[in-house]
């Protein structure tokens, strides 16, 4: 299970707030949020090309995007690989976000709420939590891309479940900008899980602002979604009666397991996911309708084929325990996700009907 922290690692992480502190040991957290601080004020926009892999115990996930930023709060990322993704863009003009799906030919618009500066008092919070959980180290000084860098190793300082999944990171940070320009993250047990490589590294070049507007393509189906309206926890009952199909669940749970929540999520797809608790463990499983066929997750491509009350079901291993099943019943693709063995979730899916 992915816990809170461990997420706000990787943000941490790809939004470069750690690096700076591993330089000189001697630096406070305060020291190192303000040094941090005076070199990205000077940067007004950058732009890189990202190449990224991800590992899930025998699979390999390998994505590649063009990627720009501008300040105040302008994004743009160009999906280029895999072929599947290819054509997808995310831009952003700081006031509203277009999400659009090439090979669906769709667009989600969304208004996004003020998005107020982060007052130092929380960087400084984030800066020194991420050094009271970590150890820090140079180990050498390298060139990425032509440009020289920091080499930082990066461990926890135990293995609780704060952390997870999470091991030993390694960051290649520019000594310039105080910018990753590559990292590399392996599990608790020292097997490569993630890594990713900024090339084509720029800085202040002037982009324009016309890079964050986007012209809906012709015959776009478009979808509107109110300000970053997320969905709501509800009970079994509420979610029946805000779903456009009915809910499937199952007659059998493991010892432990209780209904926790619901959500329906509704954009061009609807999406029903039920939550189950055990203590600590987790148990999910999501319905979605799709209007045509039905989209697979990449993730999915080497997966153990299994049978499913004698349907065809797929099921993968993402990291540690911790797996997905998926299968299909008529018109709804469900997806079972948790800690258990695969008996168990197979048991649990077959009791859906």
């Amino acid at each position: 299970m992915i816990k809170v922290k461990a997420l706000l690692m990787l943000l941490l992480i790809s939004s470069s707030l750690f690096v700076a502190g591993c330089i000189d040991g001697e630096l406070s957290a305060e020291q190192i949020a303000e040094k941090m601080q005076t070199k990205q004020d000077s940067i007004e926009d950058y732009s890189y090309t990202m190449y990224m892999t991800m590992e899930f115990g025998d699979q390999t996930m390998e994505t590649e995007a063009e990627m720009m930023y501008k300040k105040p709060n302008m994004i743009k990322t160009v999906q280029t690989q895999p072929a599947e993704t290819a054509g997808s863009i995310t831009v952003s003009d700081g006031e509203t976000m277009w999400l659009y799906d090439a090979q669906q030919n769709t667009v989600m618009i969304m208004e996004l709420p003020d998005m107020p500066e982060q007052n130092e008092q929380d960087y400084l919070q984030l800066i020194g939590m991420m050094m009271n959980e970590s150890d820090f180290s140079l180990a050498d000084v390298e060139k990425v891309d032509g440009r020289t860098t920091y080499v930082i190793d990066m461990s926890p300082k135990d293995e609780s479940d704060d952390f997870g999944m999470f091991g030993d990171i390694k960051v290649w940070v520019d000594k310039e900008t105080w910018m990753p320009l590559k990292i590399e993250m392996k599990d608790a047990d020292g097997n490569p899980m993630y890594s990713v490589e900024y090339r084509n590294f720029q800085i202040n070049t002037g982009i324009s602002d016309d890079e964050f507007q986007f012209e809906i393509p012709e015959g776009a189906e478009v979808k509107t979604m109110d300000e970053m309206m997320l969905p709501q926890v509800m009970t079994l009952e509420e979610a029946g009666e805000e779903a456009t199909f009915d809910i499937l669940t199952p007659s059998y749970l493991p010892d432990g397991y209780e209904f926790k929540n619901a959500m329906v999520i509704q954009g061009f797809v609807e999406t029903v996911s039920l939550s189950y608790k055990n203590g600590d463990d987790r148990l999910k499983i999501s319905e979605t309708v799709f209007e045509d066929e039905a989209q697979t997750p990449l993730i999915m491509d080497s997966a153990e084929n299994v049978s499913i009350n004698d349907a065809e079901g797929k099921l993968v291993t993402i990291y540690d325990d911790y797996k997905m099943l998926q299968w299909e019943i008529g018109d709804i693709q469900l997806t079972i996700s948790g800690t258990l063995d695969k008996g168990e979730l197979i048991q649990i899916a077959e009791s859906i009907q």
